[in-house]
């Protein structure tokens, strides 16, 4: 796991909702009476999903190649579910939502 307990993820989550700018973070995180795992091991993080890339073959020559960059859809679903700052915040049940308290307009979203 990403985070060796509790204490450890309250501890990130509160730095990266503290308002902190990531040098301040730097910073703080440089002091020696503070000890962070991720410090020695930063392989350990968790990365994003990789970028793919495809030449396009096009029927009109071009000053350059056009080149087309997507990311795997599967793979940006699994990073957002396993993201530790989404934690409590993804419902994964369905609901209905309606414009009004007496539930007279249903709203269609994604």
């Amino acid at each position: 796991y990403l985070f060796s307990g509790r204490r450890e993820w309250q501890f990130a989550s509160w730095l990266l909702h503290s308002g902190l700018s990531i040098g301040k973070i730097d910073d703080f995180l440089a002091l020696e009476m503070v000890s962070v795992k991720f410090e020695h091991h930063p392989e350990s993080l968790p990365s994003g999903p990789c970028w793919k890339s495809q030449v396009i073959p096009t029927s009109h020559p071009t000053k350059s190649p056009v080149v087309l960059y997507w990311q795997d859809p599967l793979e940006c679903i699994a990073t957002l579910f396993n993201h530790p700052l989404f934690h409590n915040h993804i419902d994964y049940t369905a609901c209905k939502v309606y414009s009004t308290a007496q539930k007279a307009s249903r709203i269609y979203t994604e």
